[in-house]
């Protein structure tokens, strides 16, 4: 991918780790103290979210709503046209 678009290319990364995995206490609150290190509950927690399409699909809705409206601002025309009810 670097060497299509370049060192310099826009991009943007969600990351997560076993810290970012907090257990509740007893009052049903996040304990932010309180990780996960369960090395097998760990991995199948990340194997679950790496598996659920929702994620992608709203990254890729917001990306699309962005890139219309900067349309929208750049060429007043097409977003006339585009938003136009038939």
């Amino acid at each position: 991918m670097i060497e299509e678009q370049g060192e310099d290319a826009e991009c943007a990364a969600w990351i997560y780790t076993k810290e970012d995995i907090h257990m509740k206490d007893e009052n049903g609150e996040f304990d932010y103290d309180n990780v996960v290190e369960d090395p097998a509950l760990i991995a199948r927690i990340f194997d679950d979210v790496g598996q659920i399409d929702y994620i992608y699909t709203v990254i890729q809705e917001c990306v699309d709503e962005v890139a219309e409206e900067q349309s929208c601002l750049t060429s007043k025309s097409w977003c006339d046209s585009s938003l136009s009810v038939h």
